[in-house]
């Protein structure tokens, strides 16, 4: 009798409840991406950027946490995998070539279209300047500001957008649907609907293949770990001179390059990888009891 209660609250979390999580913590990220985008440079200071941050992701990190202890749900489950993925961590590596190659590509679009078009979309992307670092900054800053980048925000993200959306709406309305959706959504939260398209249609088929969070949630994190030099260090990378857009219309064929080679790697990857979306069932959601009777 029992274990019929705790199957039907199962099976009620993740029918109903999970949606209640998904949609309350996106809209919350939603909200706050916009509000990064408009307001986030009228904050005054690297403390408050950094408390801004936390407060951004501990709020729907606490909302997981709150479904997961309310029904007695094994939080650690869905990290479980197997070490001989691993190795496929460096799949960041074409990932953030992508990303270059997917701007690059389109400032060349839009530089055809109309150059003050061009203008206007390489100055919004350098107004996304997330951390206000210098010289004044502490090490004990920089450790906050790496943690809640490379570490936090892929944790969290991973959990609502693979963990939350991909495996509940895809049980119940097809993981092709869920994958193609919650990638969607990943773009549009980090306002940029192409590149963030295709990094989370990557991470959500290596978690459909693996079962696990751990990889996508690995890539994701080396992904946002290798780009934090950019932020801390971009004067010793004498990156100046590429604040302006002339260095990127005059080298066309880094950015075609980039664009090309990456996606080249996309399509090899999905040519392998996409039929697993079709062939994906639903992930057992795990009770604390279960995981305890496993380990004895």
């Amino acid at each position: 009798m029992k274990s019929d209660q705790k199957r039907d609250v199962r099976e009620r979390f993740s029918k109903v409840r999970i949606k209640k999580a998904a949609i309350v913590t996106f809209l919350f990220l939603l909200l706050s991406s916009i509000f990064i985008a408009i307001g986030y440079n009228k904050l005054s200071g690297t403390n408050a950027e950094i408390l801004t941050f936390y407060v951004l992701y501990v709020v729907p990190f606490l909302i997981y946490l709150y479904f997961i202890k309310k029904y007695d749900l094994s939080s650690v489950a869905i990290f479980d995998g197997a070490l001989s993925d691993l190795r496929q961590v460096w799949f960041f590596v074409p990932l953030i070539i992508m990303t270059f190659g997917v701007v690059w590509v389109t400032i060349l679009v839009f530089n055809t279209i109309s150059p003050e078009l061009a203008e206007w979309y390489f100055d919004w992307l350098n107004s996304a300047e997330l951390f206000d670092v210098g010289p004044d900054t502490s090490l004990l800053q920089y450790g906050l500001i790496f943690f809640v980048v490379a570490v936090f925000a892929p944790l969290v993200e991973e959990i609502i957008f693979r963990g939350i959306m991909v495996e509940r709406f895809g049980a119940k309305y097809g993981y092709k649907s869920a994958v193609f959706f919650s990638s969607f959504l990943f773009g549009v939260l980090h306002m940029d609907v192409i590149g963030a398209f295709v990094f989370g249609l990557v991470l959500s088929i290596l978690y459909l293949r693996t079962r696990s969070l751990l990889l996508p949630f690995l890539v994701h994190a080396a992904n946002n770990g290798a780009v934090m030099p950019l932020i801390f260090f971009d004067e010793s990378f004498n990156v100046d001179s590429w604040e302006k857009i002339d260095p990127y219309l005059e080298n066309i064929w880094i950015g075609v390059l980039l664009f090309v080679s990456s996606f080249g790697w996309l399509i090899w990857f999905l040519k392998d990888n996409w039929k697993i979306v079709h062939e994906a069932e639903p992930f057992p959601l795990k009770t604390n009891e279960d995981i305890d009777d496993i380990d004895r």
